[in-house]
């Protein structure tokens, strides 16, 4: 994982505090073991002043001299010193490791701000500057009189097309207590808006009226909201909206959007359909689309490439899509391409469903009419599917089993309400071991794997299982922790050791990389899916964002996103706590990448804080890196053995 802004355009790692000390049991006498080849690093920040002529090596790792951050009241700053250095960072101790790498967490203030570390070891004491610029704070305009906030945009900021019907988000940052109404001219008449909190606005609207601060945000006033439905009169007609705003002094001001809103009849609707992007031009180029909730919102659903939309509207680089006739979502315009005006919208009737029995796999054939978009869910009640299928019309009359033992127990279909058809879809064996659906022509053909063959007890249950490990990162370093360590090393040092003991256990194992070479996140998910792999675990060490306090976040997580993966999660989760003194920072469903797999079981491991010294110390020695290979080992044989009994 990546820290500071990197961090936070990258990646997407909850934070929640667990305060525990870290035992360093695996120091040696002279410092550290250190397993990673020790590269120089350019000192950031310059050295001011030293009272000897051998200056002390003290460097400021981050932040970066001239980085630029967002509004916040503390952050951190980490660093290297010689081992048994007393450090200060603007007056105020840091926490130093044996190793020397060194941690503060001190205030910072809006604009120009500089940082000055002091190093003193024996009497030698040694300095080193850098400084950044801090956002200003987040702030409220005063009653009168009457302004708006040149600063963030009214809404909308983009241009939106809409339908008759359609409400249209309103939203201004003008002066506190003042009387606000919006209007779309020619559209529709004005609206009162009401005055509320920043925290009560949506993620995307928080952000952007915020500016990224991490601080100072739930006291700000002047903050308006309210909505305006286009009336159905309104077809074919285009306005910008426009704000008045009347202060308690009976001053006045107004504003208009930057985006432009459009008015569409139902009629003009258009088609579009699931592209991707170009992989060689795009390292990490998505193998599938993404219906979101809202724009940039959300994640609901991932449609393959040629998957066709009804497109109902838009919003800056998104456009709305329809679900049925009663719910919506969001694609963005890089993935979907508009079809020529006049293509019939996505519909089809639900026919035969076809179930083909196989060696590894069970292959569930829905024969329709045309392609429609779909969405499948797990069952939490057991392993069974539920096949959504967005302006369907079920009529399936017709299921082929096969053998009376097939693995499929039975097919039920249903007409939802809003031209939704569902088929649910109950499977025979105990355990879900992974699934994948995608077209063939206008079939929509969901492959189920099969349990994999288990050796019995007292033979380890994991024997035979194909595990991808992937190292997380490369060609970026990932984080860097105060020595200069990088996160894609020790990811490879770790993963290289869970393969071994792996391996012990009689376990088949792939890496997807085995040195320092760029390979994109899909290569990685794809690798897994092209070998058929029984398991997916993706190696990382983890970092923290601006402003978060180091001293209540470190130790270990593990993450996972599909529901059939979280058994091995946990057990891995469970494996961390047994046999490592880390504090444990949770376990998390979150949407990452490498955990988003449906075909295999895929959890993402974050073993230690790289950017917390006493964690980046013991992720340097090579027997904790082989203590955290053994212990996700034994994480994941104890959930195949679980799986075996489940099965037997």
């Amino acid at each position: 994982m990546l820290h500071g802004a990197d961090f936070l355009s990258m990646t997407f790692i909850p934070l929640h505090a667990k305060t525990a000390a870290i035992a360093c049991a695996l120091i040696t006498a002279g410092g550290i073991v250190a397993a990673l080849p020790r590269a120089s690093f350019p000192l950031r920040g310059r050295v001011v002043s030293q009272t000897q002529a051998a200056p002390l090596n003290l460097r400021i790792r981050y932040p970066a001299d001239g980085a630029r951050l967002p509004y916040l009241t503390k952050s951190f700053v980490f660093g290297q010193a010689p081992p048994g250095a007393f450090v200060s960072v603007n007056g105020a101790p840091a926490t130093v490791a044996p190793s020397g790498g060194w941690i503060a967490f001190v205030p910072f203030s809006p604009g120009r701000f500089a940082l000055h570390v002091t190093a003193s070891v024996r009497g030698v004491v040694s300095s080193a500057d850098t400084s950044v610029t801090v956002a200003p704070s987040p702030h409220s305009l005063p009653p009168t009189p009457a302004r708006v906030d040149a600063d963030v945009a009214p809404a909308p900021q983009a241009d939106l097309v809409v339908e008759p019907g359609d409400d249209v988000r309103l939203n201004v940052k003008a002066s506190a207590s003042s009387r606000v109404s919006a209007t779309l001219p020619g559209i529709a008449a004005a609206v009162a808006l009401l005055e509320t909190t920043a925290t009560s606005l949506s993620p995307n609207d928080q952000a952007r009226v915020l500016g990224g601060a991490r601080a100072g945000g739930d006291t700000i006033a002047g903050i308006y909201e309210g909505e305006v439905r286009v009336p159905a009169s309104a077809a074919n007609t285009t306005a910008k909206v426009t704000y008045t705003i009347v202060a308690t002094d009976g001053s006045t001001a107004a504003a208009t959007s930057k985006g432009v809103v459009s008015v569409q009849p139902v009629s003009a609707r258009r088609v579009g359909v699931i592209v991707l992007a170009d992989r060689t031009r795009d390292l990490d180029a998505r193998p599938y689309g993404i219906v979101e909730s809202s724009p940039d919102g959300g994640w609901l659903f991932f449609p393959p490439a040629g998957t066709p939309f009804g497109v109902t509207g838009s919003d800056g680089d998104y456009y709305r899509v329809a679900l049925g006739s009663n719910q919506q979502g969001w694609i963005n315009k890089r993935s979907l391409v508009l079809q020529s005006a006049g293509r019939p919208m996505p519909s089809a009737d639900v026919q035969d469903v076809g179930i083909r029995d196989e060696p590894r796999a069970t292959t569930v054939r829905i024969h329709l009419t045309a392609r429609v978009p779909y969405r499948i869910d797990e069952s939490p009640n057991g392993p069974s599917l539920r096949v959504r299928l967005y302006d369907a019309t079920a009529g399936t009359d017709y299921i082929a089993y096969g053998h009376d033992k097939a693995p499929i127990r039975s097919v039920r279909w249903d007409q939802l309400p809003g031209g939704i058809a569902a088929l649910d879809i109950d499977l025979r064996q105990r355990t879900l071991w992974g699934y994948h659906a995608d077209w063939d022509g206008d079939d929509l053909r969901l492959t189920i794997k099969k349990p994999p063959h288990m050796a019995r007890a007292p033979t380890p249950a994991v024997r035979g299982l194909l595990v991808v490990v992937d190292p997380g990162h490369s060609p970026d370093t990932g984080a860097i922790g105060p020595l200069g360590t990088q996160e894609r090393d020790v990811n490879l040092a770790i993963a290289k050791r869970l393969a071994v003991h792996l391996q012990s256990l009689g376990a088949r194992t792939v890496l997807t990389r085995y040195a320092n070479v760029p390979v994109g996140l899909y290569e990685r998910t794809g690798l897994a899916s092209k070998l058929n792999a029984d398991v997916l675990i993706s190696v990382h060490n983890n970092a923290l964002p601006d402003g978060s306090d180091p001293f209540n976040h470190h130790g270990f997580s593990v993450y996972y996103y599909q529901p059939h993966s979280l058994e091995l999660a946990r057990f891995i989760h469970a494996s961390y706590a047994r046999r490592t003194h880390l504090v444990d920072y949770g376990l998390y469903y979150d949407n990452l990448a490498l955990a988003r797999p449906t075909e295999e079981p895929a959890v993402l491991t974050e073993s230690a804080f790289i950017m917390w010294p006493p964690e980046e110390m013991l992720l340097r020695d090579a027997a904790f890196q082989d203590r955290l290979g053994s212990t996700i080992a034994a994480g994941i044989e104890s959930w195949a053995e679980a799986m075996r009994a489940k099965e037997r």
